[in-house]
């Protein structure tokens, strides 16, 4: 990836417009997803940096949060119409293919990891589910599904 921060700044907006619409897709009010997308996206970038500036490798900030951004957007644009799909139907076969999305996030995550900090396959995927569990739950502390 290119090291451009506009290109960081221009995917960071992208996120929260999808974000945003994905809340409204799952008829959550679009403020509050918009809140939750804006926390989501400062918990990532600030733990990425946080670890990269502790593995002296800073300079890799740029490229990485840009690689992972557009990762997240295409599997936002993936999930809305998934997500829509549960919302008009309660479909088990929804849910599964959400699953199927969820993991294939982690793989992809951890992959770019791995390049980010020259480490094995493996310890960039357990990174990326450690990241994954510890952010779903503040998220979930933060943001409760509505009832």
């Amino acid at each position: 990836m290119p090291t451009s921060a506009v290109l960081l700044a221009l995917l960071v907006v992208f996120y929260l417009l999808l974000g945003t619409l994905l809340a409204v897709v799952a008829d959550i009010d679009p403020a509050l997803g918009l809140l939750e997308s804006l926390f989501e996206v400062a918990l990532m970038l600030g733990l990425l940096y946080l670890a990269l500036k502790l593995a002296r490798k800073l300079g890799r900030f740029s490229q990485t949060a840009t690689a992972i951004l557009l990762f997240e957007l295409l599997l936002t644009l993936l999930a809305l119409p998934l997500v829509s799909w549960y919302q008009r139907t309660g479909s088990t076969e929804s849910g599964l293919l959400m699953l199927v999305l969820i993991f294939w996030s982690i793989v992809v995550l951890g992959h770019i990891l791995r390049h980010t900090f020259e480490v094995d396959l493996n310890l960039g995927i357990a990174a990326a589910v450690l990241y994954t569990l510890v952010s779903w739950n503040i998220i979930a502390l933060l943001f409760p599904v509505p009832a």
